[in-house]
């Protein structure tokens, strides 16, 4: 029997190892509702199993906290834990977790805006070893008062706990989640925007209309449904009622293409002074370490797949005109041959926009060279922004070309120009799932009369 042999530097510098990778949790919310929410992944050895977790009550240092292990999926709320994934390995198994419960950390941090507190979490495992972390959360001030100092009573978003909010089965759901294939109901993220400024006369930041909201892939890098920071409507108010909240429509990863994995819903509460000018006491929706984060789903990975040999293909692209803030839509055509041995069928089609362009349909019709009049339609789906139209099953059924065929597929999606574009857009498609190839069409824009 051969043994796997690990590198010390390796292990130490590697949390899933020695400690808990804290993937993401509850980091800020305000007094009113101290609430622990923890997603955590940790690497054992084969066949190792966690046997409890607990978690600081009271933020002061001491696990004292014990929870029970439910089902997967069950999305609970009380004090307990879910495995969420186990993954095998060659030398060790990875297990991913969520866990959820009661903090007793609501004292009222004024004069100061909020206070921090350390929340430690150990992870027993049945070989005896204890793992543990100690993700940091903010709680911030749930009263104001004019004579509080400048950044008391800044807006914030409710951490949605037990059933006040609804969804199904409960509120909380929304912290955890497991979408095995990539669906997300539309009951699941919650945003509730509180400001206790609102309606105050005369008074900096009293008035909150909308947030920031992103879904961000443990990977650091965005969804397609959300590849900048979304503006999101939400009507604040300083009471703690729960009937301004709105929730965030159904969302389809696989549809959008999206890599599976752990993913954080991040929201930027934001404020407006008297004037209707951004206030300084909003969060930055350009730095991450000003986000809260309200909720988390978990897209079970799947193993990578190779590139099929067989695909290849070249995408004949153009140079177009357009002038800003046009009425009549744009449609940039690729035209697509095969370069291949072998008949490219049903594949996976994105096509990308930059700022000043936005596409305006959820799907993208094409044409194909046995039939030039006839157009077919591949339904997708739109980024929040309009900046992305994935569509997962484009029937191309596209012959290799050679001598004597001229065999090609031609894609155009609908394209409106803004009035903010100006200079050289570039209108981007990839095909296949693994990208098999990539192409740009150009969009000269110019100035509106």
């Amino acid at each position: 029997m051969s043994l796997t042999v690990i590198p010390a530097e390796a292990v130490t510098a590697d949390p899933e190892w020695t400690g808990i990778r804290t993937l993401g949790h509850a980091n800020r919310f305000a007094t009113w509702d101290s609430e622990f929410r923890y997603d955590g992944r940790i690497r054992v050895p084969m066949g190792v199993k966690i046997k409890e977790v607990r978690y600081s009550y009271t933020g002061n240092g001491q696990a004292d906290m014990n929870t029970v292990e439910v089902k997967r999926g069950r999305g609970g709320i009380d004090q307990e834990f879910e495995v969420i994934d186990l993954t095998f390995l060659d030398d060790s198994d990875l297990i991913t977790f969520t866990l959820r419960g009661d903090l007793n950390v609501d004292a009222d941090p004024r004069p100061a805006f909020s206070r921090k507190y350390p929340i430690r979490v150990d992870v027993v495992l049945d070989s005896g070893d204890v793992r543990t972390a100690n993700p940091e959360i903010e709680v911030l001030a749930g009263a104001w008062a004019k004579t509080d100092p400048e950044k008391v009573g800044r807006p914030f978003v409710r951490l949605p706990y037990d059933t006040a909010w609804g969804g199904t089965p409960n509120s909380q759901a929304g912290f955890g989640f497991v979408a095995d294939n990539g669906r997300i109901p539309g009951d699941k993220f919650i945003i509730d925007l509180v400001n206790l400024r609102q309606g105050e006369q005369g008074v900096a930041g009293n008035n909150s209309d909308h947030v920031y909201y992103q879904l961000v892939h443990e990977d650091g890098t965005p969804s397609h449904y959300t590849p900048t920071p979304q503006l999101q409507k939400a009507e604040g108010h300083k009471d703690s009622g729960v009937g301004l909240k709105v929730t965030l429509p159904a969302i389809d990863l696989r549809q959008l293409g999206d890599k599976p994995g752990y993913y954080r819903f991040l929201v930027w509460p934001q404020a407006l002074n008297p004037d209707g000018s951004p206030s300084a006491i909003g969060w930055d929706p350009a730095k991450l370490e000003d986000a809260f984060q309200l909720g988390s789903v978990y897209y079970r990975y799947t193993a990578p797949r190779s590139i099929d040999p067989g695909l290849r293909a070249t995408v004949k692209t153009v140079r177009l005109e357009a002038t800003a803030g046009q009425d009549r839509w744009v449609y940039p055509p690729f035209v697509v041959r095969n370069t291949g041995q072998r008949t490219i069928g049903t594949v996976k089609a994105v096509f990308t926009a930059p700022e000043g362009a936005r596409f305006t349909e959820d799907h993208v019709a094409f044409t194909r060279w046995t039939d030039e009049s006839r157009e077919v339609v591949a339904q997708g789906v739109l980024s929040a922004d309009q900046r992305t139209l994935t569509c997962p099953a484009v029937a191309l059924n596209l012959e290799p070309s050679g001598p004597g065929k001229d065999a090609w597929v031609s894609l155009y999606p609908a394209l409106q120009i803004e009035g903010t574009a100006h200079g050289q857009l570039q209108v981007g498609i990839q095909l296949g799932e693994p990208v098999f190839v990539t192409a740009s069409d150009t969009i000269d824009v110019k100035p509106a009369k």
